[in-house]
């Protein structure tokens, strides 16, 4: 048995994961072997394999970024199994707690993934966080029955969608420079700001990924005045006294529907134009340009021609005047 560096770097990063709200490298970090176990906080807080994939998963959702902060860790390893433990510093309800957490980690193809963890909070989740977590698959599914988004009225007459991402720009660079309690009430901020935009403007929020969203319009012109107006909500509200910048794509056309979600080409090509975007700009594909040109609310400035990775050929974009 020998301490492990390479296991206490990798529980230093999967705090970090979740105290940023990045959920796809905190889950990438587990295990998915049917043995593998969360324990939480909560006597209900006790799952297994995929159930615990799915619960958890929600869980990060429903916290979103987590101002937690991993110290003395202590972690060792032996063969093929690995373990660690540290105490944390968690910031909740304007008060600073301290926490434990134990991991059981095992080499998978070369990586080491994690088969349980056991996490002691001082106290019930509700009191704790403010606010109860989905604990069961049957919560979990009332859940998303609930909150499945309504895309009946997103879709043109002629079934195409405009579709539209939006990202905030070096959000760990962010986290770094005011640190993490600051930006919790932040990310709250600006996704309340994006639910409340893409409503007024006829559209809806069809996920969330981090501190990313994709909405979708029935109408191009109404994507791209919700996509100025959550510019120059960010620049007037959220930017003050903190360098939030949001970057914007937004393309239309035909888009493969599967209950509350699209996929397809047009979902792809929209995200590969929101990755050109600058922050604070929005960019839009010529396809876009060409159903919102013309109008006197919309000007656009000269075009770029670029490469979309996994598209084929150069595609010009354009950036919005938000003058």
């Amino acid at each position: 048995m020998e301490r492990s560096e390479e296991i206490q770097r990798i529980v230093e990063r999967f705090t970090k994961a979740c105290a940023a709200g990045d959920h796809e490298a905190a889950l990438g970090r587990l295990s998915e072997h049917a043995g593998t176990l969360i324990i939480g906080n909560d006597p209900g807080e006790w799952w297994h394999g995929d159930e615990a994939r799915a619960i958890w998963q929600r869980q990060l959702e429903e916290m979103g970024a987590f101002p937690v902060i991993a110290h003395e860790v202590e972690a060792w390893e032996e063969g093929t199994v690995g373990w660690a433990s540290c105490k944390e510093t968690i910031a909740s309800s304007g008060a600073t707690f301290d926490a434990r957490a134990t991991y059981v980690l095992r080499l998978e193809r070369d990586e080491w993934k994690i088969v349980q963890i056991h996490w002691s909070l001082p106290k019930p989740n509700v009191e704790f966080l403010g606010r109860a977590l989905t604990t069961s698959l049957d919560e979990l599914e009332r859940t998303l029955q609930v909150e499945q988004p309504d895309l009946s009225g997103v879709l043109a007459a002629d079934g195409t969608v405009t579709i539209v991402f939006t990202d905030i720009v070096d959000s760990t660079a962010l986290i770094a420079r005011i640190g993490d309690h600051a930006f919790l009430p932040l990310l709250r901020q600006h996704h309340a700001l994006i639910q409340e935009l893409s409503a007024a403007h006829g559209g809806t929020v069809v996920n969330r990924q981090g501190d990313g969203a994709m909405l979708a319009f029935s109408s191009a012109r109404r994507a791209v005045s919700c996509a100025k107006s959550i510019q120059h909500r960010v620049a007037s509200q959220l930017s003050d006294g903190s360098p939030l910048r949001v970057r914007i794509g937004i393309h239309a056309g035909d888009a493969l529907r599967e209950a509350d979600d699209f996929f397809g080409t047009t979902v792809h090509y929209a995200a590969r134009v929101a990755g050109h975007a600058l922050g604070g700009e929005i960019l839009v594909s010529s396809v876009v340009r060409d159903l919102v040109a013309g109008g006197t609310d919309v000007t656009f400035l000269e075009g770029r021609e670029v490469d979309l990775k996994g598209i084929e050929g150069l595609h010009r974009l354009f950036a919005v005047d938000l003058a």
